[in-house]
C-alpha cells in the first residue's frame, strides 16, 4: 500500500518580546544594524528577513549555517517562509568570518538564482546584505544590474 504525506502548515500569531519584531528595513543601513551581530560569527550564517508591504520585519529565519568561507543552500529553501506566510518582500542577509564583505561571484551567482525564482513567486527580493567585521556589502546598491 502506498503511503501519502500530507503537510499541513499552521500560522499562529504569538506574542514574545524580540527587538527584531516589526523593525523597519527602508535602507541597507538599516538591515546592516539589525543584523550586525553577525559580524562575531565563525561560521557562515545565511538569514532571510521576511517583510510585510511597509518592510516590517514579519519574520527572521536563519535558513543556513556553512563553514568558514561557503555555505550550501538552495533557492526554495530561501523563500519556503515567504510562501508559507505570503510575504510580499524579502532581504537576504550573511556574514563573512573573514571580515571582508565583498560578495564573491558564488555570492552573486546565488543572489541572481534566488532573484529569479522570487519573481515567478511575485516576491521581491529588496536586498541581500553582506556582513564584515566594521562594514557592509548591499548588492542592490553596488550590483543593481542583478535587481
Amino acid at each position: 500500500m502506498a503511503l501519502i504525506r500530507e503537510i499541513n502548515v499552521k500560522y499562529q500569531f504569538r506574542e514574545s518580546q524580540c527587538e527584531l519584531a516589526e523593525k523597519t528595513l527602508l535602507r541597507p543601513e538599516d538591515a546592516a544594524k539589525v543584523f550586525d551581530y553577525l559580524k562575531y560569527e565563525t561560521k557562515e550564517v545565511f538569514i532571510v528577513a521576511n517583510l510585510t508591504t511597509q518592510r516590517a520585519i514579519n519574520c527572521v529565519e536563519v535558513v543556513a549555517t556553512g563553514c568558514i568561507n561557503s555555505i550550501s543552500m538552495r533557492p526554495s529553501e530561501v523563500l519556503r517562509t515567504a510562501v508559507i506566510l505570503n510575504m510580499p518582500g524579502i532581504i537576504l542577509v550573511h556574514n563573512h568570518p573573514s571580515g571582508d564583505p565583498t560578495p564573491s561571484t558564488s555570492d552573486l551567482n546565488f543572489t541572481h538564482k534566488v532573484i529569479e525564482c522570487a519573481k515567478v513567486l511575485n516576491i521581491e527580493v529588496i536586498d541581500h546584505v553582506i556582513i564584515g567585521l566594521n562594514r557592509f556589502t548591499s548588492l542592490r546598491q553596488n550590483q543593481p544590474e542583478l535587481f
